[in-house]
């Protein structure tokens, strides 16, 4: 009797334990091969897309998600593959497979000896040294574009799965706008950059609401020094082209890293418009051909300065600059109904500069100071068909100082 109430209370015991302990786990399938995949990123949302928890596939193609709920969404992302979105109930997921990208390589198989990604505190982080999809990128913003779920529309990054992106440097917010943060990244090598965290739910030190994408920039205390330049050139209509240098300096606590670029762009576009007009009744035929030139040259310069006072001790400062010191746009209209030419000259600039100090006993302080400022002279003049002309001149211009700590 002793014995068979034990191995009752044993029984139910577990049974508890099973019940408090439920998880939603699912296999994933390659849809040609029927291989399972490893590395895929799996999003868990409830129905009304709010985020529950992220999980990672094994070797074996398996994912488990402890978080349950009874229904849900699951948002599978891979860089090889298509990004899929399931609807599901319970905690049984049928076998999922993917259908592969089509610039997938079927002879080509990259094995690393290191996960690329891995789940840490409720978020993913990617390691872009081991990181296939880094490897075809020529800068940190391209490799960011290729990592499972992030996609980018007019130079702006989103996250599948979240309303808005917040992207950070080294875990702190910059005062640097969507545009700036953006040629920062475009003009900085891939193998400068330690990892990359993305968080569907960001923590309240980072104080960010939503999603973030944190780029973690390397450390080194050895002795080196790496530098290398490159440079491009394109024809369409005009030649124009670009430089870009780079060097690290490592010696004993101090690292110096610089960064430059020049680009000088040119670009050219015909716009031709053809349209019918009714006025009192009689049908006017208006055709006008529109060319749109441009021609400047784009500067970026970034300077950093670590210096380690000891393990846990240590302080940098950092500058980005962005110059566009005479960019000329303009654009001549001819047709039947007027001609017009219109002559604009901008001239930019940003700064900014980020200090940061952490000390061995738990104190971190820093600031983030942006400043730019704009000046806009836009020349018009128009000639119309029936002998009448107008001309403009505007004049226009934008300051900002913004600071953060």
């Amino acid at each position: 009797m002793v014995r068979r109430l034990t191995v009752f209370l044993l029984f139910v015991f577990v049974f508890i334990r099973v019940i408090e302990a439920q998880s939603i786990i699912g296999t994933l399938l390659d849809d040609d091969t029927q291989q399972p995949i490893e590395g895929a990123t799996i999003l868990l949302q409830a129905a009304d897309s709010a985020y529950i928890g992220t999980s990672v596939s094994g070797t074996d193609g398996v994912f488990i998600l402890n978080n349950y709920v009874k229904e849900y969404c699951l948002v599978i992302q891979h860089f090889s593959y298509q990004t899929k979105r399931v609807l599901n109930k319970g905690m049984i997921v049928d076998t999922i497979r993917l259908i592969p990208k089509d610039y997938v390589l079927d002879e080509i198989v990259i094995k690393s000896g290191r996960p690329f990604v891995r789940v840490k505190d409720g978020h993913l982080e990617y390691n872009l040294s081991v990181f296939p999809g880094s490897r075809m990128a020529t800068n940190a913003y391209e490799a960011l574009v290729k990592l499972p779920g992030i996609q980018e529309n007019k130079g702006v990054l989103a996250l599948a799965g979240a309303e808005k992106l917040t992207i950070i440097l080294n875990g702190k917010p910059s005062t640097m706008n969507v545009g700036q943060i953006e040629t920062f990244l475009r003009n900085t090598p891939v193998n400068r950059v330690e990892k990359v965290e993305v968080m569907y739910s960001a923590p309240p030190e980072y104080h960010v609401k939503g999603a973030v994408l944190n780029v973690v920039m390397k450390r080194s205390d050895n002795y080196f020094f790496q530098g290398e330049i490159c440079g491009d050139y394109k024809n369409q209509y005009f030649n124009s082209g670009g430089m870009n240098g780079n060097f690290r300096l490592s010696i004993s606590k101090a690292i110096l890293d610089v960064m430059y670029s020049a680009e000088n762009n040119k670009s050219m576009e015909y716009m031709d418009l053809y349209s019918k007009h009714t006025l009192l009744g009689q049908i006017y035929n208006i055709e006008q051909n529109e060319q749109l030139r441009s021609k400047y040259w784009n500067h970026n310069l970034r300077t950093a300065f670590e210096y380690d006072f000891n393990e846990e001790s240590h302080v940098s400062i950092s500058y980005t600059g962005n110059y566009v010191p005479f960019r000329h746009n303009n654009s001549l209209t001819t047709g039947n109904y007027q001609t017009g030419d219109v002559d604009k000259y901008i001239n930019t600039r940003m700064h900014n500069v980020t200090v940061r100090y952490k000390s061995e006993f738990g104190l971190d302080i820093g600031g983030d100071y942006t400043y730019y400022h704009s000046d806009n002279n836009q020349n018009l003049r128009v000639n119309f068909q029936n002998g009448e002309q107008d001309y403009f001149d505007m004049k226009s211009g934008q300051r900002v100082d913004r600071y953060s700590k």
